[in-house]
């Protein structure tokens, strides 16, 4: 039992310090270039990427006692996931500094498209003898996906180079730290919490 709990915690913890991480690293991004015009971030990026790839493997890489890892069904699903997700919302950001709406809103499609892979993943049952109803995780997983995208709409509507530069070219007196963000960090904690549920 104390073996069940220590995976339990260890991939709770993983993929909480990815989320937080993730969230992290996004703000300093998009805080970067709305004020400055900046778009290539080495920090934001290493949080961003860096949080990406321990959330990834935190989903269901740890063997029962610890001992190391097993690829499954859950940790591939869960690898590819966090790549498409990853990978759609970077595509779809450069896009946006290029101002480029029809292929923002395209990757921004794929960004939303690849949640159920990463969804998929994290409600699966663990391969350990006490597992969480995955109807439950899965309840979970997509309120947390819901509040992600929810708050990164809100914040492109409140931040200076959003959706606003992007239709007319003139900065917005906006602010990237808006109710958006509080949604946006409140996802991710819906997701790490998931996550670390056997």
């Amino acid at each position: 039992m104390d073996c069940l709990f220590a995976v339990n915690a260890c991939r709770g913890l993983i993929g909480l310090v990815g989320a937080l991480s993730i969230v992290a690293g996004a703000v300093k991004i998009d805080r970067d270039y709305d004020n400055h015009g900046t778009l290539v971030t080495p920090s934001g990026s290493a949080l961003f990427f860096g949080g990406w790839a321990l959330f990834a493997c935190s989903i269901g890489l740890l063997n029962n006692d610890l001992s190391g890892v097993t690829p499954s069904l859950r940790a591939l699903a869960g690898l590819i996931g966090s790549l498409c997700v990853a990978t759609a919302i970077t595509l779809s950001q450069v896009a946006m500094y290029q101002k480029n709406i029809r292929t923002m809103r395209l990757y921004f499609i794929l960004f939303i498209a690849s949640w159920p892979i990463l969804a998929y993943a994290i409600a699966l049952p663990s391969d350990l003898t006490i597992a969480t109803n995955p109807l439950i995780k899965l309840g979970i997983v997509v309120a947390g996906v819901a509040f992600i995208v929810w708050g990164k709409r809100i914040q492109m509507g409140c931040r200076k180079r959003g959706i606003d530069f992007m239709l007319t070219g003139t900065i917005a007196p906006g602010d990237t730290y808006c109710p958006g963000l509080a949604f946006y960090t409140a996802g991710w904690m819906f997701l790490a919490f998931a996550n670390a549920l056997l």
